[in-house]
């Protein structure tokens, strides 16, 4: 009771459910005054609220405990309906708990990046806060990221008070400075302090002066008339900014201008002039080609700046010299993305192969001294498709981004930035989306693409992807895809979800509990077992067994995670329909893809893959897996081909998780680092391990007592993975154990023996080697062959 008799009066009435603001409200009578109360009813009234909508809006907004009250107490419709506004009330809780802590992530990134002491966060405070009100936590980061706001302003003005010291001094390169003020000015503060002391230059996008923003009250037709008349120079002060950064910039619009003439000398002089402002070594050496419409010449290192040539390893761009009447090339659609110049070209408004250079972009380019071919390319990538960048498939973006996160981390951020799709904040949401996963990585990387310039794009639909219903369909199916249509490996994954969120380990015995709580009739333990080691082919796990595993925790998964008792269900659901023939055709599908790694580097692996992984079963398998082998067979192994770099244990893990599947009931060790960084593609080291493993496996296959163990371990400059079985052994003669690498010589009979002998000429071209460290009886426990294969690191 409260001395206010309206306030009492209105917490017992019946109706005060249907203003969800009001039942907030009447929840802290402390704090109540008319004010409020008129408010919320009028509110209420306005939105033509019923129980069920308040609930609706409370869930939105945030505010967990009085949209629990609500349905604790309030006279809700459809009580039968409850169990599923419980799931939605957890599904609500789970993700604005996520989104809390990405926020405090990003805040100590940040405070981090700036080298600046954040005020701790109580993330137990927080989180019960956050399962309380939203709204409420929301006031407690702003506060926040209010201080680091203040210490950001006042860190960058001690930084630029030393950096105008430095200055001051002499001796200091303009290009340093510049990249110091951009440091600065983007909140890398640490960076931008060690440099600044150490005079040295840091990495990243960030480093690069951005373009200086262009005022759209500005007519670049008068400012470029502006730059081609000395007397308009000497009156008109307020352009002069826009001043040319030195001469090859100058050159550069006036040869921009003389377009207006056409012809064969307007072109050279523009190739020329374009080349010296990028400070080619040799600007004359470009010579343009008269095609339809206009000229067809080169531009020479346009990716110069190293960090850059990744995406353009020869650094050289083809340049479209439009005539003055020509409004859009003809012909060029085939050609790799190039860039176009023409007074009368437009830039288009779809991403395609041909990114306009407007009067505008050259004018902001000319004030430019430093960081050219950078700003350049920055233009171009926002014009360009995505794939430019990124690659058409997962596999050609995962290898671009490289081994290791540091790279992974430093090459996504260059994407984004020259791409125009965002910056560090843009990174960091997707690498705990992703987890780094590289086909969910490509997924949202496009979606981001697709909504470049649309209200709620960019960042603000990086925090609400699980609101597109499409979109997050189509995550859930880049997740599963490579686990294909087999029943069992769905079950095994949602088990493993409902079990226990991403991150934390799941025992075989979880596993199987919840599976048997879900449904009466569930799969065989082992067969089940066996799937929960499959789960290793998912760039997601980071651990899988026949005894454990353990997802990533990323966004992905903590999204699948609120959903994944309901999907268990209805994959145990379908399983029991079809359970006679999902065994056969589980254990099928794991033996074609377990054969098919065998084929990693030939030409056609990755469509086989992309029909083995599709919803059905198609005829000509066999016949595609035959085309692979011949593929394989005639396929000449040399540097070429192995060229790139690797980490080792998720290889190994995809690999391991295959293999048990294919050779079930064999126990198996694995061990070694957490990353293990190699000279060798991807595609190669796993046609090594499935020799090596493969070889155990016949071995091993039908036994019950196998036993394989692979570990990898440093030893200097290389990588030592050994590969042990309790098989038999080799059984060609001591002293000719070379014989086992020969071409056409096996111990398991004819038109057999070509494995190992390819496994060693790929070892080789890495400059790696394999060697079969001992027949038989070379360990107390693992008493068959011992294989080890050498790979330098990278």
């Amino acid at each position: 009771m409260t001395d206010d008799p309206l306030i009492d009066l209105l917490s017992r009435w019946p109706g005060r459910f249907r203003f969800g603001r009001l039942a907030v409200a009447l929840r802290t009578p402390e704090r109540l005054d008319e004010g409020v109360l008129v408010d919320a009813v009028l509110r209420g009234i306005a939105e033509d609220e019923d129980e069920q909508s308040a609930f609706d809006s409370l869930l939105r907004e945030g505010e967990l405990e009085a949209a629990e009250y609500l349905l604790e107490n309030g006279p809700l419709p459809d009580r039968a309906g409850l169990s599923g506004r419980l799931q939605a009330l957890a599904d609500r809780r789970q993700e604005l708990r996520d989104e809390l802590r990405d926020r405090c992530d990003v805040l100590r990134k940040r405070a981090g990046d700036a080298d600046l002491a954040l005020p701790e966060l109580d993330m137990a405070e927080l989180e019960w806060r956050c399962a309380v009100s939203w709204p409420e936590t929301l006031r407690l980061l702003r506060a926040a990221e209010t201080a680091l706001e203040e210490g950001l302003v006042a860190g960058r003005k001690a930084l630029l008070a030393r950096l105008a010291e430095r200055e001051e001094g002499g001796a200091t390169d303009p290009a340093w400075a510049e990249s110091c003020r951009a440091l600065i000015d983007a909140g890398l503060l640490r960076v931008a302090a060690r440099q600044i002391d150490d005079g040295t230059r840091g990495a990243g996008p960030e480093r690069v002066p951005p373009l200086p923003a262009w005022n759209p009250e500005l007519s670049p037709a008068q400012l470029l008339e502006w730059h081609l008349d000395p007397v308009q120079r000497q009156r008109q002060v307020r352009y002069a900014d826009w001043a040319p950064a030195d001469d090859s910039a100058r050159e550069l619009l006036e040869a921009y201008a003389s377009l207006d003439d056409g012809g064969f000398v307007a072109a050279q002089r523009f190739t020329t002039a374009f080349n010296a402002y990028l400070h080619s070594d040799d600007p004359e050496r470009a010579r343009p080609e008269e095609i339809t419409g206009g000229y067809l010449t080169t531009v020479t290192r346009a990716f110069a700046d190293p960090e850059i040539e990744r995406f353009r390893p020869l650094g050289n761009l083809d340049l479209f010299i439009g005539g003055p009447e020509t409004k859009e090339p003809e012909g060029l659609e085939a050609m790799p993305p190039y860039v176009a110049v023409g007074p009368a070209l437009a830039a288009s408004a779809d991403r395609g192969p041909c990114a306009v250079l407007l009067l505008r972009d050259l004018l902001q380019l000319a004030t430019l001294r430093t960081g050219r071919s950078t700003a350049l390319v920055r233009l171009l990538g926002r014009q360009w498709p995505l794939a430019a960048f990124v690659g058409r498939t997962p596999d050609v973006l995962d290898e671009r981004l490289g081994p290791d996160e540091a790279t992974r981390w430093s090459t996504l951020r260059w994407v984004l930035d020259l791409t125009g799709l965002g910056g560090i904040v843009v990174a960091d949401a997707l690498a705990f989306a992703t987890g780094w996963d590289p086909a969910l990585l490509h997924l949202f990387l496009q979606a981001l693409a697709e909504r470049q310039g649309r209200a709620g794009g960019g960042e603000r639909w990086l925090s609400r992807w699980r609101e597109e219903r499409q979109f997050s369909a189509a995550v859930e199916d880049t997740v599963l895809r490579p686990l294909g249509p087999s029943r069992i490996a769905h079950i095994a994954f949602w088990a493993a979800l409902t079990a226990a969120p991403a991150g934390e380990e799941v025992t075989a015995d979880e596993l199987l509990a919840v599976a048997q709580l879900t449904a009466d009739l569930v799969p065989d333990a082992d067969v089940l077992t066996a799937a929960m080691a499959g789960l290793g082919r998912l760039r997601l796990t980071e651990q899988a067994s026949v005894e454990r595993v353990r997802l990533r925790r990323c966004g992905v998964l903590t999204f699948l995670g609120e959903r994944a008792e309901q999907r268990l269900e209805t994959a145990l659901r379908d399983w029991a329909a079809h359970a006679e023939a999902a065994a056969s055709e589980d254990h099928g599908h794991a033996v074609r893809l377990w054969e098919a790694r065998r084929h990693g580097l030939s030409p056609d692996y990755e469509a086989y893959l992309a029909v083995l992984e599709g919803a059905t079963m198609t005829a000509d398998l066999d016949a595609r897996l035959a085309g692979l082998a011949r593929q394989t067979a005639e396929f000449a192994v040399d540097e070429r081909s192995v060229a790139g770099t690797t980490d080792l244990m998720p290889v190994l893990r995809e690999t391991i998780g295959l293999w048990q599947q294919a050779f079930p009931g064999v126990q198996v060790e694995t061990g070694g680092p957490d990353a293990a960084v190699a000279r060798i593609s991807a595609r190669a080291a796993q046609v090594l391990l499935y020799e090596l493993l493969a070889n155990a496996g016949e071995e091993l296959a039908g036994s019950e007592s196998g036993r394989l163990s692979v570990h990898v371990e440093p030893y200097g400059d290389e990588w030592l993975v050994d590969v042990r079985d309790n098989g038999a052994g080799i059984t060609y003669p001591p002293g000719r154990e070379d014989l086992v690498f020969r071409a056409g010589r096996s111990t398991k009979g004819e038109g057999r023996g070509d494995g190992l002998h390819r496994a060693r000429d790929i070892a080789e071209a890495a400059d790696g080697a394999l060697l079969l460290v001992s027949r038989a009886d070379g360990h107390p426990i693992f008493k068959g062959a011992h294989f080890r294969l050498i790979l330098a690191k990278g």
